[in-house]
């Protein structure tokens, strides 16, 4: 769990950089990952990269294994489970859409954003609940792991949405 949590720090940590630097030495961001899947103290066990720049893929790589007990190493097709790191993705992009909005704030409600349709189950939450109060979680809304779909749930993608 400790490698598990690793992994997710230095990836966010990692396309924070990337985004802020727009790492214009591939060979240096390659050592640097290297470096890191060397660490001895807490070696990650996989991960996986690209960059994209101007709709091309410019980097992508795999370090590490996919599967340990077999020896299979992680290459540039490898999926791993998102995880957290969506959130840091959600962010990032609601940042860009309220930047370029006059109307739209952190404190907008979300019924204003997404119509009269949307609904939570209770009439308050409905009315009030902003863009700011969902990121920070403090709607008071039960928690839902989607974490099971990767373990083989048998779903299509309209019957996840409902």
């Amino acid at each position: 769990m400790a490698n598990l949590r690793l992994v997710f720090v230095l990836l966010v940590g990692l396309s924070a950089a990337v985004t802020a630097t727009l790492w214009r030495d591939l060979d240096g961001l390659d050592n640097f990952l290297q470096t890191v899947m060397a660490c001895e103290t807490r070696r990650p066990v996989g991960l996986t990269i690209s960059v994209v720049k101007d709709g091309d893929v410019v980097f992508s790589r795999g370090y590490g294994k996919r599967d340990l007990r077999q020896g299979l190493p992680v290459d540039n097709r490898t999926l791993f489970g998102m995880g957290s790191v969506s959130k840091s993705f959600t962010v990032t992009l609601l940042a860009s859409i309220l930047a370029e909005s006059d109307n739209v704030t952190w404190d907008t409600p979300i019924v204003d954003i997404l119509g009269s349709d949307f609904r939570f189950r209770d009439e308050f939450l409905t009315k009030t609940t902003t863009l700011r109060d969902v990121l920070v979680h403090r709607t008071g809304l039960q928690a839902f792991s989607f974490d099971l779909i990767q373990y083989g749930m048998d779903i299509d993608r309209a019957e996840f949405a409902r």
